[in-house]
């Protein structure tokens, strides 16, 4: 009887040891399978990381070449200006030189903002592809009363306030001011499902404050979109800086600070 007992515990041990056995391979199996999912998680999320900076820098490419083709429709027009200053000056130069030195002036001054804004172009071109072809004039803030009218007709009720003393400022400024308007209420009207937005224009000496306000929802679209990288661009290119976020009392707000130069310009009433 005690002969049984002996087998039927060396069996047992036999089956014990067998099952520690399998259970230490089926362990070891499941911790390489996981560690070779681990190493293809790592890969996969290296290469979606790799697609994303890829996308961003085509994104920021395509706003830098759009940027530059309405800078060059600026440039166009400033060295039409000047040469059409410079022709009247000759002509009346034996006439009347005391005019014909003004116009001259200011063909000059006309000639250096459009070398200025060449050079931003020619920056901007460094790291982006495009061509130009023919448009329409390129819009300036007092074109900001038809945005508002758009975007009134859209369902959005806004109201625009220009605070401080208006200065003169060039054109290629004015288009980065007047699209970083269109620009932030347009994502207003896709994303943040507002129901009124508030636009300010705040001079101030030396610089101008360009704020967006709405009373929507900040959607991850409007806080990483492209609309916001194009902002962003058009403020840096003039050494100005742009910050968007929720406010927290609720709604967006969009607020660039754009450097200025110049006289004051007198007789300027704020789009209504």
């Amino acid at each position: 009887m005690w002969r049984v007992d002996l087998l039927t515990e060396r069996v047992a041990c036999g089956l014990l040891v067998l099952a520690v056995c399998c259970l230490s391979l089926a362990t070891a199996r499941l911790l390489r399978e996981r560690r070779l999912l681990l190493l293809r998680l790592t890969g996969e999320r290296a290469r979606l990381a790799g697609q994303r900076d890829l996308l961003a820098g085509a994104v920021m490419l395509r706003e830098r070449a759009r940027i530059a083709g309405e800078l060059h429709d600026v440039v166009a027009h400033g060295v039409s200006m000047m040469t059409l200053g410079v022709g009247a000056g000759r002509m009346i130069m034996e006439k009347d030189p005391a005019r014909a030195r003004e116009t001259l002036r200011v063909a000059e001054e006309s000639g250096r903002q459009s070398l200025l804004e060449l050079q931003r172009i020619l920056t901007l071109l460094s790291a982006a592809g495009g061509s130009t072809g023919s448009r329409a004039p390129q819009p300036r803030l007092s074109d900001l009363r038809d945005l508002l009218a758009q975007v009134r007709t859209a369902g959005l009720r806004v109201e625009v306030v220009e605070d401080g003393r208006p200065v003169e400022i060039g054109l290629a400024l004015e288009l980065s001011a007047y699209r970083i308007v269109q620009e932030a209420l347009g994502n207003t009207l896709k994303h943040a499902g507002a129901r009124s937005a508030h636009v300010t224009l705040r001079w101030r000496p030396g610089f101008l404050d360009v704020l967006v306000r709405d009373d929507g929802r900040a959607a991850s679209a409007v806080t990483a979109g492209p609309g916001l990288l194009g902002m962003r661009e058009r403020a840096t290119m003039f050494g100005g800086t742009l910050k968007a976020g929720p406010l927290p009392e609720g709604g967006f707000e969009v607020r660039a600070r754009l450097p200025t130069v110049g006289e004051v310009r007198q007789g300027v009433q704020p789009p209504t």
